[in-house]
């Protein structure tokens, strides 16, 4: 080799990137490389540790080996998947095959890396998943906002509702108390005429609020 992230996805400012390696030496020089880009690390020396720990916490990305004692790659694939549905799990291996590519892709890992690679390559598949960490984030958090707009809007929209069929109530009463010599002097300054029930309700929106509030303050003291 040369040197040259049912739980859902928290919010966080840099993907969780975890490192599953049974080679000390090969794990640790990972963990330094992942950890130059500010990236939030965590490393196990084998598989049934990193099995353990997609089982109690939660991350975003998992970089794991293949062959491991305790358990292998497919094993820790298929867990960090059924618990964590939208973790990205890359693959790592020197005993690459077919058959063992075929069965991580279907498994649902996001990329197979063969041993050796240049960190060239590892930084290239790591930036990748992160950017799509990213992208996920930013659409559930769009989602989000534009569910709690729709909320606002039907919210506003009931609130308008209520208004405008208290507005109606009102006209109702001025309709029936219409021959009072009071309301009907208040009808005549908001728009001289003929009282026209159907053309008021129309327009209603649009009514002065101070006439309309002495018009309250009338209904009120002949309740």
């Amino acid at each position: 080799m040369t040197r040259d992230h049912n739980p859902l996805i928290e919010y966080h400012s840099s993907p969780r990137v975890w490192v599953a390696e049974d080679d000390e030496e090969l794990r640790e020089i990972l963990g330094e490389f992942l950890r130059q880009s500010g990236r939030e690390i965590r490393l196990f020396g084998n598989g049934q540790e990193a099995l353990e720990a997609v089982k109690k916490d939660s991350f975003d990305i998992l970089v794991t080996d293949l062959m491991m004692p305790g358990a292998d790659g497919i094993q820790i694939l298929r867990e960090a998947k059924k618990i964590h549905p939208e973790c990205i799990v890359i693959i790592m291996t020197g005993y690459a095959s077919l058959d063992t590519a075929i069965q991580a892709i279907r498994g649902g890992a996001y990329d197979y890396i063969q041993k050796p690679f240049k960190f060239e390559e590892f930084g290239i598949v790591i930036r990748n998943a992160s950017e799509k960490i990213t992208l996920t984030r930013e659409n559930r958090l769009l989602l989000q906002q534009w569910k709690n707009a729709m909320e606002e809007v039907s919210q506003l929209r009931e609130s308008w509702e209520n208004h405008l069929e208290n507005m109606m109530s009102l006209w109702r009463r001025i309709w029936r108390d219409k021959e009072n010599p009071e309301i009907e002097l208040i009808l005549n300054q908001i728009n001289p005429g003929p009282l026209d029930l159907d053309s008021k309700k129309k327009k209603a929106e649009r009514e002065d609020i101070g006439q309309i509030e002495k018009l309250i303050d009338l209904l009120h003291s002949l309740a």
